[in-house]
């Protein structure tokens, strides 16, 4: 397959999973768009630090952390430090985001969060994720779960539009601060998964991974926003009949 084929699916594909991320905006919108109580706030901010933090045994928190340790004993002796950095970073990254919304579960509440809280805030829509993504363990399973990660950094778009409070100041510097991380993510999972897509069917394999990941996506943000997108909408969304925000066409190469 030459690059220009390649570049035609990949940018296929964008177009094709803008119509999930621009689901997980309309369900952020419609929440931020309206007055919200403390508590439904903190349902979001809740599932969105469990998200970040991931407090589990199998969670990227604590792999990270084993993985520099691991690495740690064996740098520029079988791991490079450029690849030590690289998880370094990643782990800064994701504990950052989970400080960055922790934070304003403290603003909220008037003290110091927990692991013990952050564990009880997983939704059942978070757990179904989970299991969806863990369906798919082709070589394209894991550049195609990457491509979706963040949701092409919807609510945090949304999120970091909120003004008028000093809670909706707390909300949008956190949004703020994950959005600008989490853009590129799908960019840079389309690159990926280009360099390892060569067939027409390794393509149509990576339509349906991200077509099943992206809607219990959508299913996840509509349960952690407390259901704002109604059945008939998603049934439009899924059918692609819901309007396409300009900014994901920057993603487009």
């Amino acid at each position: 397959m030459d690059e220009q084929r390649k570049t035609e699916l990949r940018n296929e594909l964008t177009r094709f999973a803008s119509r999930y991320w621009a689901g997980e905006a309309e369900v952020a919108h419609a929440f931020f768009s309206v007055p919200r109580t403390d508590a439904e706030h903190l349902r979001w901010l809740g599932l969105q630090a469990h998200k970040e933090l991931q407090p589990r045994t199998d969670g990227i928190i604590i792999k990270l952390i084993e993985k520099l340790t691991a690495d740690y004993r064996t740098l520029e002796h079988g791991i490079d430090r450029h690849e030590m950095l690289h998880t370094a970073q990643f782990l800064e990254e994701e504990f950052r985001h989970y400080v960055l919304f922790a934070d304003v579960i403290d603003h909220i509440t008037g003290k110091q969060v927990t692991m013990e809280d952050i564990v009880q805030y997983e939704l059942p829509g978070e757990t179904e994720l989970r299991a969806v993504r863990k369906k798919f363990t082709d070589k394209y399973a894991k550049f195609a779960s990457s491509f979706c990660e963040g949701g092409g950094a919807s609510i945090y778009y949304e999120g970091m539009l909120m003004t008028g409070s000093p809670l909706a100041e707390y909300i949008a510097h956190a949004c703020k601060g994950v959005y600008e991380d989490e853009v590129d993510h799908a960019v840079h999972g389309a690159s990926d998964l280009a360099g390892a897509a060569d067939t027409e069917a390794d393509w149509v394999l990576a339509r349906e991974i991200v077509a099943a990941i992206s809607e219990q996506r959508v299913r996840m943000r509509n349960e952690q926003f407390g259901f704002p997108m109604s059945d008939t909408r998603f049934a439009e969304m899924i059918a692609g009949t819901i309007e396409i925000p300009e900014r994901y066409a920057a993603m487009l190469v």
